[in-house]
């Protein structure tokens, strides 16, 4: 899942603040493949999915920014790439004639940390700006956070006004909003479970070799299996057959990391 896909003609290229960006073909299809399942019946299908297909776009799009910025303060060159898994901003964090040190700071536990937070960070602000823009406009959107039900901004509720009042301009802005906050919010919390390769299971591999340089990696990816399983069970109880397959698949690729590291699988250890 951290492996850049190969280039095609159909690539979306540009660059933002000076970091170049490419969008694959496969992008899309996910976004629309994600979107296609939570369609409010009754309400302009198309409409809705090009909202949602907008909302992924930008959203991804700042988490790997965030990312980005905080490899440049590093001093690294970094890009991004956004693809069927997501995104992905890289680096080059080797030797070469702009890259010339394994001891700067960014290499370090605290920074690999700093660079893998500041996605996740990146979508939380986001989602802040949302917020702070209802507390301004007076108006506010019931929104359900781990268990516990929220109003984000106050005032007027969008939802009464789209479903209740039968208000076009409110119908459109709380599925709006509640696109942006489901996606900066919840997706960004995902992003941080110790599992591997999310941005989660980079920090947690970093936080057990700083504390074991010898036996930290293995340690992380147990608990990748762990909690990745666990989650996995969770959603098939929950029938969220979304998070069973998704958590299915990131447990058994870090099995099959574990295995590899361990030497079980033949091989040995390759790095």
């Amino acid at each position: 899942m951290l492996i850049e896909p190969s280039r095609t003609p159909y690539d979306l290229q540009f660059s933002l603040f000076g970091i170049p960006v490419r969008v694959h073909p496969f992008f899309w299809l996910t976004a629309v493949i994600l979107g296609s399942g939570g369609i409010i019946p009754g309400v302009q299908p198309m409409t809705q999915l090009l909202m949602w297909i907008a909302v992924v776009f930008v959203s991804i799009l700042v988490h790997e920014m965030g990312h980005a910025f905080a490899m440049r303060y590093y001093g690294w060159a970094p890009r991004i790439t956004l693809y069927a898994f997501g995104g992905l901003a890289s680096y080059n964090r080797a030797y070469d004639s702009s890259h010339s040190s394994y001891s700067r700071t960014g290499n370090t536990p605290l920074g690999q940390v700093i660079i893998s937070f500041a996605g996740p960070l990146a979508g939380f602000l986001l989602a802040g700006l949302v917020i702070l823009v209802l507390f301004a406009t007076g108006r506010s959107v019931p929104f359900s956070l781990l268990g516990w039900q929220v109003e984000a901004g106050r005032g007027e509720s969008l939802l009464r006004s789209a479903f209740f009042e039968n208000d076009t301009r409110s119908m459109w802005l709380f599925i709006l909003v509640m696109h942006l906050l489901w996606v900066n919010i919840y997706w960004g919390l995902i992003n941080l479970l110790p599992v591997y390769p999310l941005d989660g299971g980079q920090i947690s591999r970093e936080l057990f070799m700083a504390y074991s340089r010898r036996n930290g990696f293995e340690q992380s990816l147990i608990v990748s299996v762990a909690c990745g399983g666990g989650l996995a069970l969770y959603g098939a109880w929950r029938q969220d057959w979304w998070l069973a397959i998704l958590f299915g698949i990131l447990a058994f690729q870090s099995y099959q990391l574990l295995q590899n590291y361990r030497g079980g699988w033949g091989g040995g250890r390759g790095w």
